[in-house]
């Protein structure tokens, strides 16, 4: 039997590690409410479980993508599985929520190495009539990952304990860290080039500020001093970034230029922010709709959100394939199109909806962003020199983890705004909901408006994609 060449090995590995840290979003988001109430949490202890992991991406990814690109990819990537499968045992064993939001932390951690590197090892190793369909396959098992998780979270909740769906990311972590050391060869890097830490340490920081504002501000007020402060401090952070990049020039952690000059890369990376905004935070709103409000169980609540990764999955790959023979402008800028239209199915829900028509909804926001993902990522990642793939991997991911951080903290805030921040925690806590018809009415108005803004958030999308050029 002939041996499987190099770079789909490559991809294998790859597409593996592509599986982990989707698996680990969903599998935790469906099994949210049993956590919060077996471990006490409040509602905004709760929201720390999934954006406590975000916030570590998004303020990590940029820059480990960069450091990819001058000190090589291979041993990131498998450092990064080894810290993601520690976070993944010591959240297994968390007391209190306290303990699971900082064990979160570290999973982070290991999951910005993965992502920040994942894209870029495939790039190297696949020309460019082939990168659309290797990016499509992988994500491809992103989907899966997201497929399998509420599943799995569901069967393993309800056989053993929350606790059992942090242990499943244990034998693919060690498995990979095997086959990455045995297998992948370390690309050429660029080590003349000294690492820009006042550049990586200011753009950290103030992304950690932006989303700690972002996150609290609906539950303490925007008018607090503390937010007002974060949200300051964040910004300062970010013009004194720009103008430490623009000091560096070429040498520079994220050269200005790339946004200002790179037409393709500006609006792909702009798009990808919109439209994970637009999408995340629908599993986490539905998953609580179904079993606080609906009475369904975890394992019934899996199965019914199963329907929009599983739809994504069988149109990535086609996507992708398609995205090298005709650019990426036509199926990116109708992908987003199409997942306001999903987005606007879910917002008609109300008490007397039947299941079919969530499932609908979430079949056709999954067709829309199966159309998006792989030809925009391969757009973006073709768009720089190959020196620089580290970085546009490490940018579009940052792109993608904060849009999936803003749009939690949005369809929270909407929610709180129009249902009430009283009946918001009555939901989303972990108390009991007592007299469902007493909440069941603002809480759906609340999540209509929210998936409606959502909508908004992924028309502007498909204007951002469709600026990208014509030939793109």
């Amino acid at each position: 039997m002939r041996a499987l060449p190099y770079r789909w090995a490559v991809l294998l590995i790859a597409c593996m590690g592509s599986l982990m840290a989707p698996l680990d979003s969903t599998i935790v988001s469906v099994s949210l409410p049993v956590i919060s109430e077996d471990l006490g949490m409040e509602y905004a202890s709760v929201v720390w479980v999934p954006t406590a992991y975000l916030v570590t991406i998004a303020a990590l990814l940029l820059t480990i993508g960069r450091l990819s690109d001058l000190k090589g990819r291979k041993n990131i990537y498998i450092w990064g599985f080894g810290i993601f499968t520690l976070g993944s045992v010591l959240c297994s064993m968390a007391p209190g929520g306290s303990f699971l939001i900082a064990s979160r932390v570290v999973q982070g951690v290991g999951a910005a190495c993965i992502m920040a590197t994942g894209a870029a090892i495939i790039t190297h190793v696949f020309p460019p009539q082939e990168r659309g369909k290797a990016l499509g396959i992988n994500a491809m098992f992103v989907y899966v990952g997201l497929s399998l998780g509420p599943v799995l979270g569901g069967v393993l909740t309800d056989l053993f304990d929350w606790r059992a769906i942090f242990w499943v990311n244990v034998p693919i972590g060690l498995a990979v860290m095997l086959l990455t050391w045995a297998i992948i060869k370390e690309d050429g890097v660029s080590t003349d080039i000294r690492f820009d830490l006042a550049g990586a340490t200011v753009f950290g920081l103030g992304l950690v500020c932006l989303l700690l504002a972002l996150t609290f501000g609906e539950s303490e007020g925007w008018t607090e001093p503390g937010i007002i402060l974060l949200l300051m401090v964040s910004i300062g952070l970010g013009v004194l970034f720009v103008h430490i990049e623009r000091g560096r020039g070429d040498k520079a952690m994220l050269n200005p230029r790339l946004f200002t000059e790179n037409r393709l890369f500006a609006a792909g990376n702009l798009s990808a922010l919109l439209n994970y905004t637009a999408f995340f935070g629908v599993s986490f709103v539905i998953s609580f709709y179904l079993q606080r409000l609906l009475g369904l169980s975890v394992l019934e609540t899996g199965m019914v959100l199963l329907s929009m990764p599983v739809t994504m999955a069988i149109i990535a790959p086609v996507s992708g394939y398609v995205s090298d023979r005709i650019g990426s402008r036509v199926l990116s800028t109708t992908g987003m199109l199409i997942s306001a239209i999903g987005l606007t199915i879910l917002s008609t829900l109300n008490e007397g909806s039947g299941l079919g028509l969530v499932v609908a909804g979430l079949v056709v926001l999954g067709v829309g962003m199966g159309m998006f993902a792989s030809p925009n990522t391969s757009a973006v990642m073709g768009s720089v020199p190959k020196d620089q793939i580290g970085v546009a991997s490490g940018t579009i991911s940052t792109m993608r983890t904060v849009g999936q951080s803003l749009s939690l903290v949005v369809m929270a805030a909407v929610i709180a705004a129009v249902a009430g921040s009283d009946i918001a925690d009555l939901v989303f806590g972990g108390g009991s909901v007592g007299d469902i018809d007493a909440v069941q009415e603002q809480f759906l108005n609340g999540m209509q408006a929210a998936f409606l803004v959502a909508a908004g958030i992924a028309v502007l999308g498909a204007i951002a994609s469709s600026v990208r050029g014509p030939k793109s």
